[in-house]
C-alpha cells in the first residue's frame, strides 16, 4: 500500500502548515523504509548474496556452473514452487517462464510402447542458449519414472490484416414455360360457292 500525502485545500496548503505537511510524509516514508527492511533481506532477489547463499542451502539448491547471479536468486526464490509442482505439464511451463523460455509445450504418452518419454517442445534459439539450464531443472525436478527428451521447433510468425466490410447479394430466377394449349370450340362450317363465267364472240359483217 502506498502512503498517500495529505492535500490541503488551497487556502491551508502554503506556508508554514504546507512546510510541515511535506516534513511529516518523508517521516513516515522513512519509518516504512526502516520496517520493510527485513522483510528485503529475506527477499532472494534483492538480499545479500551471503544471505541467498545461506537460503539456497536451506532450500537444497546448488550453485550450477554456467548460471551468473540472477538465474541462481530466482532458483533460490522459487524452490519450494518448483519442487511442489516439478514433474507436471504447468508446473515446468512455469519454471522454464521464470527464465525467459517464452514458448514451450509438454508431450506425454505419445508412443504407446514408450509410453514414459516426456517431449518438450521448444523454439531453437531458447534451446541454443539454455541447454545447459533446461537439462539442469530437468535432472532436479523431473519425475524419476519418465525420461524427457527435446524437439526444436521453429515457430513463425503471421499476421493477419482485418477490416470490416459490408455486402448484399440477391438472387433473382425466372422461368418461361413454351407448352401452349390453344382451346377450340367445336363448330359446323356451312359454306356455299357460286362461279359465274361469260364469253365474248366477234362477228364479222358484210360489207
Amino acid at each position: 500500500m502506498k502512503l498517500p500525502f495529505a492535500n490541503f485545500k488551497y487556502w491551508m496548503n502554503r506556508g508554514e502548515l504546507a512546510k510541515f505537511t511535506v516534513a511529516l510524509h518523508n517521516y513516515w516514508l522513512r519509518v516504512e523504509e526502516v520496517l520493510r527492511m527485513p522483510l528485503a533481506k529475506h527477499d532472494p532477489l534483492t538480499a545479500p548474496i551471503g544471505i541467498v547463499r545461506l537460503m539456497a542451502w536451506e532450500r537444497d539448491i546448488e550453485p550450477l556452473d554456467r548460471e551468473d547471479e540472477m538465474i541462481f536468486r530466482i532458483r533460490v526464490a522459487n524452490a519450494y514452487s518448483f519442487a511442489s509442482h516439478g514433474g507436471e505439464t504447468a508446473g515446468f511451463k512455469n519454471m522454464f517462464g521464470k527464465f525467459g523460455v517464452d514458448w514451450v509445450e509438454i508431450h506425454e504418452r505419445e508412443d504407446q510402447e514408450q509410453w514414459d518419454v516426456v517431449t518438450i517442445e521448444t523454439a531453437d534459439s531458447d534451446l541454443a542458449q539454455k541447454n545447459w539450464l533446461m537439462n539442469a531443472l530437468i535432472r532436479q525436478y523431473g519425475r524419476t519414472c519418465r525420461r524427457y527428451q527435446f524437439n526444436v521447433t521453429y515457430p513463425a510468425t503471421l499476421k493477419i490484416l482485418t477490416a470490416a466490410f459490408g455486402h448484399r447479394f440477391h438472387f433473382h430466377s425466372a422461368s418461361a414455360n413454351n407448352e401452349t394449349t390453344v382451346s377450340v370450340r367445336k363448330k359446323r362450317i356451312e359454306h356455299n360457292q357460286q362461279v359465274f363465267t361469260a364469253s365474248m364472240a366477234r362477228l364479222n359483217l358484210p360489207k
